[in-house]
């Protein structure tokens, strides 16, 4: 039998998961039903609360908190398959993604210009970390046309 235990779990909109199985499997999950069903699960209306989701000790599920967790059957049964394994999530994310030093080279501008960008919401960064930021490659593309 394949290991249904869980590897990483990252949240979506929508409240859906997209969960990576130790078995190289990745489902997509709506977490909306629970939610619908089970009035113990409301506070994930919250997203800041939902985005906090993570796998437990062991892969054996997902939690928010120590009141809201998921078994990791439930998400196997439950999961739409997703035709890619973690090695294409991993490399559409490294050749997909640039820093904010890498913008700065497209686009030809200082860092303050991006900063400037994503203060007037005219670029979104996926990830901000304290001197970086990382965005689509995607994003800057477009940017740089216009």
């Amino acid at each position: 039998m394949l290991s249904k235990k869980i590897s990483h779990v990252v949240p979506l909109k929508d409240m859906e998961l997209l969960v990576f199985f130790e078995n190289g499997s990745i489902k997509k999950f709506d977490v909306k039903p629970i939610v619908n069903n089970f009035p113990e699960y409301e506070d994930l209306k919250n997203a800041d609360l939902f985005n906090l989701v993570a796998v437990e000790p062991g892969g054996y599920g997902i939690s928010w908190n120590s009141e809201l967790d998921c078994s990791e059957g439930e998400l196997w049964e439950g999961g739409i398959d997703i035709p890619l394994d973690a090695d294409d999530f991993v490399s559409y994310v490294r050749y997909n993604t640039v820093s904010t030093g890498e913008v700065t080279e497209i686009l030809g501008c200082s860092r303050q210009n991006i900063d400037s960008y994503v203060r007037r919401e005219r670029l979104t960064p996926v990830k901000d970390f304290n001197r970086t930021k990382l965005f689509l490659k995607s994003d800057i593309e477009k940017l740089s046309k216009n």
